[in-house]
């Protein structure tokens, strides 16, 4: 660790390895690290570079704030959204952690009075947009403090493999240099082992101790639904959000005007109607880039607040951010890359109770992420490309969806376990085996005039060949006369289109390309039309018949909690939220509160067992917590 104006004291005050435990107890009132944490902690205290890749919801954070809390000197904290710093600064100020932010969201008074602290020693940890790092004038600062340790949060904006490349984020070597190269802890939620390599290269990480841990989501199910049309998809949109019965719901468009567009539909009295139960308290918001900060800013906060329960945003939103009850993240649109889309949808179920994450999938929207390759700079539009494609590949693979994320990521621990046995290719619904024999026949047709073809033509072809189209493409490349011709004449185009998509989605047949998408027949589906297994499929078969193989959450573990008691300290968080300004989460979140309900604890003594309540909440809420428990608001 290295200081240039002041020569760092002889000893750190780092508090020994064996006393973590009461530290995690004690400030963040958890009782046991969670899998590659104190493995990643430990090395940051020894001084040492590292690379943490930790699934979101896994606890990046804790790698580099239980340190701070032992160490002298700021560590500094490189983070790409105002909205990220002021949730992790509002929660470490819960917890009594010295914090604070710097960016251009903030007064002049404001900014002052964060570098008097600065000065004067009072901050443990800074939080800087990596933009700052072009003010000369803040970095003299910076120089005259001593950086115990530089932490680069979403690392992956560093390379041009990454999915959210930043050109700002290449100055950060730069800074460290400037800072007297401190130990640099790097962390992202996704990265491939090429996106790893680049980012250590890029912050000439030293023999960075590499911390990837398993990408396995067990509580998300995950599926994908073809649509052939944007009326098709906000009705699949609409039976999600119905299906949805509690907690927050996240949905991702690929651009601004899908983003208003869904927004306004979802805002309907006549829609939010049929979105039960209890669609009144429902309340439907919209963010992207294109909005004010000071509009951005409040939206994010009803969001966090629970105000705004479905929120339809772009890839703008959500870096980050710490919301533990989004039951549902459903993509309106395909996004670039497998590593946006699971950093996305991994944004369900953080408290690690059952969530669903759902790709809305029409492959004309491959198109709109095409249009934003060409428009990147020079030089990457190949990599973009085969990023993209691999995204397309992923939403007609025959495996489990868990599996196909993980063998992407290079997990061979966690592919090792199996399938996940609940996504929409593990979990066959019952009523998926077809029994309308006219139907049944159409699929017959579908697989054997793509079979016929070779994977020479695309769905609209194929529909119109089926359905007799005396189109002058059908006639010129003599299609008339093939066997498949007007097979399907007594459907219509729209029935024969339903038709692919859902033997599409139950991997009989998969697209192929991305410009000029094809249509091929899978091992699946020749053996269909072998005879030597049976049609299973269906437009519904991702809904599980049961909940079956769901992961308990800890709550579940304890005694069933007193929904009334639930709802009286939900009632007690919202109230406290208000009086600090701070999202209800950072107060407690829902599975420590579902903890005191099923064990109500009367006594402090009992209360400071509870997960996820150290002494400094247990100082500010405890009495309150108490007295609600016993029965006095």
């Amino acid at each position: 660790m290295r200081h240039l104006s002041l020569d760092p004291p002889d000893s750190l005050n780092v508090q020994p390895i064996c006393d973590l435990n009461h530290q995690l107890r004690q400030r963040f009132g958890f009782t046991e690290f969670r899998h590659g944490q104190r493995e990643a902690i430990e090395a940051v205290l020894a001084g040492r570079d590292v690379l943490a890749v930790m699934p979101t919801g896994r606890g990046k954070s804790l790698c580099f704030q239980l340190p701070a809390t032992l160490m002298q000197g700021v560590t500094l904290v490189i983070s790409p959204l105002i909205a990220l710093m002021k949730d992790q600064v509002d929660g470490l100020r819960a917890r009594g952690i010295a914090a604070s932010a710097f960016h251009s969201g903030l007064s002049e008074h404001e900014r002052d009075r964060v570098i008097q602290d600065l000065r004067l020693g009072r901050i443990r940890l800074l939080y800087l947009a990596p933009e700052r790092v072009q003010h000369e004038r803040f970095i003299r600062l910076l120089r005259s403090l001593w950086v115990s340790r530089l932490v680069v949060d979403e690392a992956h904006c560093i390379s041009h493999w990454g999915h959210d490349f930043r050109p700002d984020y290449l100055r950060l070597n730069d800074l460290r240099r400037e800072l007297g190269s401190p130990p640099c802890l790097a962390l992202t939620a996704t990265a491939t082992k090429k996106v790893q390599d680049d980012i250590c290269e890029k912050l000439r990480l030293n023999e960075p101790l590499r911390v990837v841990t398993g990408f396995r989501r067990p509580n998300l199910r995950f599926s994908v639904r073809p649509c052939g049309s944007n009326a098709e998809k906000l009705a699949a949109l609409e039976a999600l959000l119905s299906d949805a019965v509690s907690g927050s719901m996240l949905i991702y468009c690929a651009t601004r005007k899908h983003v208003e567009q869904v927004a306004a539909h979802l805002s309907r009295d006549s829609v939010l109607s049929r979105l039960t139960p209890d669609a009144s308290r429902r309340a439907v918001g919209f963010y992207h880039a294109g909005l004010a900060d000071d509009v951005r800013a409040k939206v994010h906060e009803q969001f966090l607040s629970g105000q705004i329960s479905i929120l339809v945003a772009t890839n703008a939103f959500g870096m980050g951010i710490d919301k533990p009850d989004v039951r549902l993240v459903v993509h309106y649109d395909v996004p670039g890359s497998v590593e946006a889309y699971y950093q996305e949808a991994g944004r369900a179920g953080r408290d690690g109770a059952p969530a669903r994450c759902v790709l809305l999938f029409q492959h004309r929207d491959v198109s709109t992420q095409e249009y934003f390759i060409q428009q990147s700079p020079g030089g990457h539009a190949t990599a973009l490309r085969d990023l993209l494609r691999q995204m397309v590949a992923y939403a007609s693979v025959e495996i489990c969806r868990q599996l196909a994320l993980l063998d992407y990521f290079g997990d061979v621990e966690e592919t090792a376990l199996g399938p996940c046995g609940q996504c929409d290719r593990c979990v066959a619904d019952p009523d998926s085996r077809e029994t309308d024999h006219d139907l049944l026949a159409a699929a017959r047709s579908v697989l054997q005039a793509v079979a016929r073809f070779h994977g020479r033509f695309g769905a609209t072809k194929i529909v119109e060949v089926l359905h007799g189209s005396l189109s002058k493409s059908v006639l010129g490349l003599g299609l008339h006369t093939t066997p498949s011709f007007g097979q399907l004449k007594f459907l219509t185009r729209p029935a024969i289109g339903r038709v692919i998509r859902c033997l599409t989605a139950s991997g009989h047949l998969r697209i192929e390309g991305l410009e000029f998408p094809l249509l091929e027949l899978t091992d699946k589906g020749a053996r269909v039309l072998e005879g030597s297994v049976p049609l299973l499929w269906g437009p519904d078969s991702e809904e599980p018949s049961a909940q079956r193989n769901q992961p308990r959450s800890a709550a579940q573990l304890t005694s069933r909690p007193d929904p009334d008691l639930f709802e009286r300290l939900r009632r007690l968080r919202t109230e406290l939220a208000h009086e600090e300004g701070v999202a209800p989460f950072l107060i407690f979140h829902d599975k420590t509160l579902r903890h005191i309900a099923g064990l109500r604890p009367s006594s402090v003594v009992a209360l400071q067992e509870i997960p996820g309540i150290g002494p400094a909440k247990l100082e500010r809420y405890g009495r309150k917590v108490l007295e609600v428990v016993n029965g006095s608001e």
